[in-house]
């Protein structure tokens, strides 16, 4: 068995992540997981497909026929790195041009592997400026503690609040 991972983009409308999975079930693939969503009009997502070898091709050529998506599909790629503890961390502050960059190069100077990132812009209805949320998941390599890192990310900008998780 092969696991594919297939990412999706084309403009949103209702049905496509139906086709999608229509295309994956009518190919002998076993959907595993997902992260799915519309951004400004568009549709796009990342998947994780679980395929017999005799069935590649043809789910590869059925995936890159849908008319409305753009696909592109890779072939997962197991690792045998020893296992590392995973944090979740939460970044809140007043949105501002550079806010992800800023986070993600003091993240990369760390060490630190960014495996999920959400991030999110809403209006402060009582302070009249947005605020920039940022949900990551991170795994941390050895002998950094969760600790430094907070205070690494908390010295970018007097104005951001972080939160991270001790599991």
């Amino acid at each position: 068995m092969k696991h594919l991972i297939i990412t999706v983009i084309g403009t949103d409308q209702p049905g496509l992540v139906e086709t999608l999975s229509d295309t994956v079930y009518h190919n002998h693939g076993n959907w595993l997981s997902s992260s799915l969503s519309k951004l400004a009009g568009q549709f796009a997502g990342i998947l994780q497909v679980e395929v017999a070898d005799e069935h590649t091709t043809a789910l590869h050529r059925a995936l890159t026929d849908i008319p409305s998506l753009q696909v592109h599909i890779v072939e997962e790629q197991r690792q045998t790195d020893t296992p590392t503890q995973l944090h979740n961390m939460l970044v809140t502050g007043n949105d501002r041009a550079g806010i992800v960059k800023d986070v993600t190069t003091k993240l990369t100077e760390l060490g630190v592997n960014i495996n999920k990132l959400k991030t999110t812009t809403d209006s402060a209805p009582n302070w009249g400026y947005p605020i920039f949320t940022a949900d990551f998941r991170l795994e941390l390599p050895h002998g950094l503690s969760l600790e430094h890192v907070q205070e690494q990310i908390e010295n970018i900008a007097d104005d951001l609040n972080i939160d991270i998780d001790n599991n």
